[in-house]
């Protein structure tokens, strides 16, 4: 298996990696395409956008993206899915291990060490749930807290509508941290990559996303 950063939209590699749906954990790209393209292109973020696809027998099998937030030394991990293949396992976890790499290697660069944490957000358990849809709720979180990922329970966590709507979205918010996570470094992160995603890179208004921060307490 290889990988290949892709850094313009112009790349072949675009329009097929953003095909792959994850029926395993039921993960499909909820944005449209122009958000992709948006964080490819716009000044704000395409310097520390990383679109990572996972490639075996000349076809994309896997796909992660996320946002490096310099200034506090953290990322948002945004993607991360694969094919229902029978490697399906393998080749999530290779592509997880090969995105903190490429995070690390941004941060090595302004910070001479690695990544402070990644964030992750991730559905809620609605309150009625098929069998299949448990086992496909229990595998994701499973491989979360296998890779170090842990839920954070400090924050009511909502995420913005992707329709425009000013109403949060209710959300687990996941962390892997390299660090020990105190309220100086905690809260501004947070909020620091919740900015850099929906407000350059989905440009949603700040009418909007600033209210939900307020909401969460991360606004100071």
């Amino acid at each position: 298996m290889e990988f290949k950063a892709v850094t313009s939209i112009d790349d072949p590699l675009f329009k097929s990696a953003l095909k792959i749906y994850d029926e395993k954990f039921d993960i499909g790209l909820s944005e449209d395409e122009q958000v992709f393209k948006q964080s490819l292109k716009n000044e704000r973020t395409k310097d520390d956008y990383l679109f990572l696809v996972g490639i075996e027998a000349e076809k994309p099998v896997s796909l992660a993206t996320a946002h490096y937030e310099a200034t506090t030394n953290s990322a948002f991990l945004i993607y991360l899915i694969a094919l229902d293949q029978p490697n399906h396992d393998e080749l999530i976890n290779l592509t997880l291990k090969r995105m903190e790499k490429e995070i690390n290697k941004l941060s090595n660069q302004l910070h001479a060490h690695d990544v402070n944490f990644i964030m992750l957000e991730v559905p809620k358990e609605p309150e009625e749930v098929s069998e299949d849809e448990i086992t496909i709720m229990d595998n994701r979180r499973q491989f979360l807290f296998e890779n170090g990922f842990e839920r954070q329970y400090d924050i009511d966590y909502l995420a913005p509508s992707l329709k425009g709507f000013s109403e949060g979205r209710p959300m687990d918010l996941f962390i892997k941290s390299n660090i020990e996570l105190t309220k100086d470094i905690y809260g501004p992160s947070i909020k620091s990559n919740y900015i850099l995603k929906y407000v350059f890179a989905n440009r949603i208004s700040r009418s909007v996303i600033y209210p939900l921060l307020t909401e969460m307490d991360l606004r100071k």
